[in-house]
């Protein structure tokens, strides 16, 4: 990973490199062997002739190529403590030209960064950051990184504000810390605009999409959370059944339940969400909300769900309000419940009443004896038995 981010500056050496630059010849003619070793891949013979050369009597700048060119073997057997050191003393040094040695700070704040010396890396690319030999940007991007992963969030705003200004093309990673960045300083404001661009630029993002409608609810716009949630439902951007439920939720909560049924229909259909028990009660109330009193009837009695008791007494329910009073009696002898409970209550109370609008008075009363002595409806029972005998 280190290797991916690190700058690793290529020395290469020409063969009046020794006379112009106060490099001996035979200094010259040691490195230029170490680097022919390095390119065949013999680390370990390069690095032999680079040891001995350290421990003669140098100058600034030969010590310099012998530590860049010692460095460049660190970088591929990964001693990234080692590499730092040749770099730090190579700064040190200076020796080398104004533009290598900007290069080489540069990459030693990269290098601080992939080691999480994250203050050093901070210290060193605000030192660059006038350089006339690095593009600004590239330091920003090490700013950006270093204080986001030091955890000074306004600073990470504050650079990556700085980067987007000056650069057309962004990659879409710059954009995740800046949004991170905002809700990690609860700034929803700043959150929310960052997201809208995501949203603009990645469109095919569906957790992008997620996103906003959720920091749109945050901020109590329930109405544009639902038309974010629209819109990428229309553009097939929804997928997810977690983001299909959330958008669904979102519907719920706005009083849509006609257009969530139908979503959570689809969703079923197309086998993007699979029904379970939680599935069915959504849809359940869906129907029941929208007056679609049909689709609860038919998903009522077809579900493998809905064998339970207060399931059966929501059917029975729908069909005395649909005045099919002998079904809603089928429907409530189905159920099995102890004497005196509170399902029993509501299953004795309500097929009286369907017997009373079959105009069987008697079997209603009979059937409203059963509980009066109930004590979660015997109160009711005993009401409505009273008008009936009035």
């Amino acid at each position: 990973m280190i290797k991916k981010i690190l700058f690793v500056l290529i020395i290469t050496l020409s063969s009046g490199l020794y006379a112009k630059q106060h490099m001996s010849k035979s200094t010259y003619n040691s490195l230029t062997s170490a680097q022919k070793l390095i390119q065949e891949n013999k680390f370990k013979k390069a690095k032999n002739i680079l040891d001995k050369l350290l421990k003669e009597d140098k100058n600034a700048y030969e010590k310099s190529y012998i530590l860049q060119t010692l460095s460049n073997i660190y970088i591929t057997n990964n001693k990234y403590e080692k590499v730092t050191s040749a770099y730090e003393q190579i700064i040190k040094l200076n020796a080398f030209e104004p533009k290598s040695i900007d290069n080489i700070k540069f990459s030693l704040a990269k290098l601080y960064l992939s080691t999480e010396k994250y203050e050093k890396s901070l210290k060193l690319s605000k030192s660059l950051i006038n350089s006339k030999y690095l593009k600004k940007q590239e330091i920003y991007e090490n700013l950006i990184l270093g204080y986001y992963y030091n955890k000074k969030y306004k600073s990470a705003i504050k650079y990556s504000n700085r980067y987007m200004s000056s650069k057309k093309q962004i990659k879409e990673s710059w954009y995740k810390i800046l949004y991170s960045s905002y809700i990690e300083i609860k700034n929803y404001n700043g959150a929310l605009k960052t997201m809208k661009k995501m949203v603009k630029l990645f469109n095919s993002n569906e957790q992008y999409w997620v996103q906003l409608a959720s920091l749109y609810q945050q901020k109590n716009r329930l109405k544009k959370s639902l038309s974010t949630l629209e819109l990428a439902y229309k553009n097939n951007v929804l997928t997810k059944k977690d983001n299909i439920l959330y958008f669904i939720n979102i519907l719920l909560q706005n009083d849509v339940y006609n257009k969530a049924g139908v979503l959570l229909t689809k969703a079923i259909d197309r086998k993007l969400i699979k029904e379970d028990k939680k599935i069915f009660e959504i849809l359940v109330n869906c129907y029941i909300n929208s007056k679609e009193i049909d689709l609860a009837i038919n998903k009522l009695e077809s579900s493998k769900f809905a064998d339970k008791n207060k399931y059966k007494i929501i059917l029975a329910n729908l069909y005395y309000n649909k005045q099919e009073f002998k079904k809603s009696i089928e429907t409530l002898n189905q159920i099995k419940a102890k004497k005196n409970s509170k399902t029993d209550g509501k299953k004795q109370i309500l097929k009286a009443l369907c017997f009373y609008e079959l105009n069987d008075k008697k079997q209603s009363i009979r059937t409203l004896k059963k509980a009066v002595n109930n004590p979660y409806h015997k109160k009711r029972a005993r009401s409505i038995l009273k008008e009936l005998r009035s």
